[in-house]
C-alpha cells in the first residue's frame, strides 16, 4: 500500500527489488510477506479454510489483551473502557491509497447488513486502529472517518502504544523510507478484522476473501451464542 510519504522496512530484499525489479517486485515481495504473515496467524491454513479448521476443534489463536489508546476525540482509552460491547477491529492508516478504503467499505457494509437485524441493531461498535500515529492525530482519523460510518471511532496513539496494540492482534506492518524527506514512506500490513465480545476477550477474525454477508452471519453468530 501507499502512504504518501515513512519509516524504514525494505530489508534485505527490498534494495535488490527496487534495483532490479523496479516497485512491482518490491511489492511483490512486500505481499509474500504479508501473505505469510497472515498464514501464520491462521496456523499455517490459508483463507476460509482456517476457520473451519478453528471451528472443527483446533482452537482458535491468542488474539487481543491489554491496550492504551488516544481515541480520536484526544481522549486516552484502554480496552476496558469498551466492555460491555462488541467491537470490530481494523488495524491501518488514513493515507492508504487502496485497500483501507476498499475495506472501509465492507465495514460498513457489514455493519449496515447487522444493523438491519433488531437483534444485532446498533450492538458493534468499530474501531479503526492507526499503525501510522505519526500522521494519523486525532483531528486527521476524527475527519477522515466520518465520512464512513457514524460508528467509526478513531484509535491512534504514541508509536508504541500503536506498536503495542497491533502486536497484540498480530498485525504484521512494514513501512519503507523513499527518500531523505522523512514523510516519504510506503506502508503494507496485513488486512484483517477482528470482533471482540463484550468481556474483552477475541472471538473470530475475518480475512478479505470473506464476503461481507459471510462476516455478517458469522458475528450475527457470535452474538446469538453468546453467554
Amino acid at each position: 500500500e501507499h502512504a504518501g510519504p515513512k519509516n524504514a522496512g525494505i530489508g534485505t530484499f527490498g534494495p535488490l527489488a527496487l534495483l532490479f525489479g523496479g516497485a512491482g517486485a518490491y511489492w511483490n515481495i512486500q505481499r509474500y510477506r504479508r501473505e505469510e504473515a497472515e498464514k501464520a496467524l491462521n496456523g499455517g491454513v490459508e483463507g476460509d479454510a482456517a476457520h473451519v479448521s478453528q471451528e472443527a476443534g483446533a482452537g482458535r489463536p491468542s488474539l487481543g489483551g491489554s491496550w492504551r489508546l488516544m481515541d480520536h476525540h484526544a481522549k486516552y482509552v484502554t480496552d476496558k473502557d469498551f466492555l460491555g460491547q462488541w467491537q470490530l477491529l481494523y488495524f491501518g492508516f488514513t493515507y492508504c491509497p487502496d485497500i483501507c478504503p476498499n475495506e472501509l467499505i465492507r465495514m460498513r457494509a457489514i455493519l449496515d447488513g447487522l444493523d438491519k437485524d433488531p437483534a444485532t441493531k446498533e450492538k458493534v461498535l468499530p474501531l479503526f486502529v492507526t499503525i501510522d500515529p505519526k500522521r494519523d492525530g486525532p483531528a486527521q482519523l476524527k475527519s477522515y472517518l466520518s465520512d464512513w460510518h457514524p460508528r467509526l471511532l478513531g484509535l491512534t496513539g504514541q508509536q508504541e502504544e500503536c506498536d503495542a496494540a497491533a502486536k497484540a492482534f498480530r498485525v504484521y506492518w512494514s513501512k519503507s523510507q523513499l527518500g531523505p524527506d522523512p514523510m516519504d514512506y510506503l506502508i503494507d500490513h496485513s488486512v484483517m478484522f477482528y470482533l471482540v465480545d463484550p468481556k474483552g476477550k477475541f472471538v473470530d477474525y475475518y480475512a478479505p476473501n470473506a464476503t461481507t454477508e459471510n462476516i455478517t452471519e458469522r458475528i450475527s453468530k457470535a452474538i446469538a451464542e453468546f453467554r
